[in-house]
């Protein structure tokens, strides 16, 4: 059986935070998808004090993150879709 794990990861070194979050498990990609949109427009909102840069995101992709301008390695989230076999 495959299913598509939505992942978040978190970073911000000046609130000390640095999370790997399983955001859901679904039986469809469509469903991932779905939920992985709407954790990018959470993200953007996080980032909206913030000068930042993003990835490109086309329709289809399976990761996509937004970064302080700058300071990816201190302040970042990912997003991931990963597909995966359970056996």
């Amino acid at each position: 059986m495959t299913v598509y794990v939505l992942v978040k990861n978190d970073l911000d070194v000046d609130k000390g935070t640095f999370d790997t979050t399983v955001i859901g498990v679904y039986e469809r990609l469509s469903m991932a998808e779905t939920e992985f949109k709407a954790q990018m427009v959470e993200a953007k909102q996080d980032f909206q004090n913030y000068d930042y840069e993003q990835t490109d995101y086309v329709e289809g992709d399976m990761s996509w993150s937004i970064w302080e301008l700058g300071e990816y390695v201190s302040n970042h989230i990912d997003l991931i879709i990963q597909e995966m076999t359970v056996e």
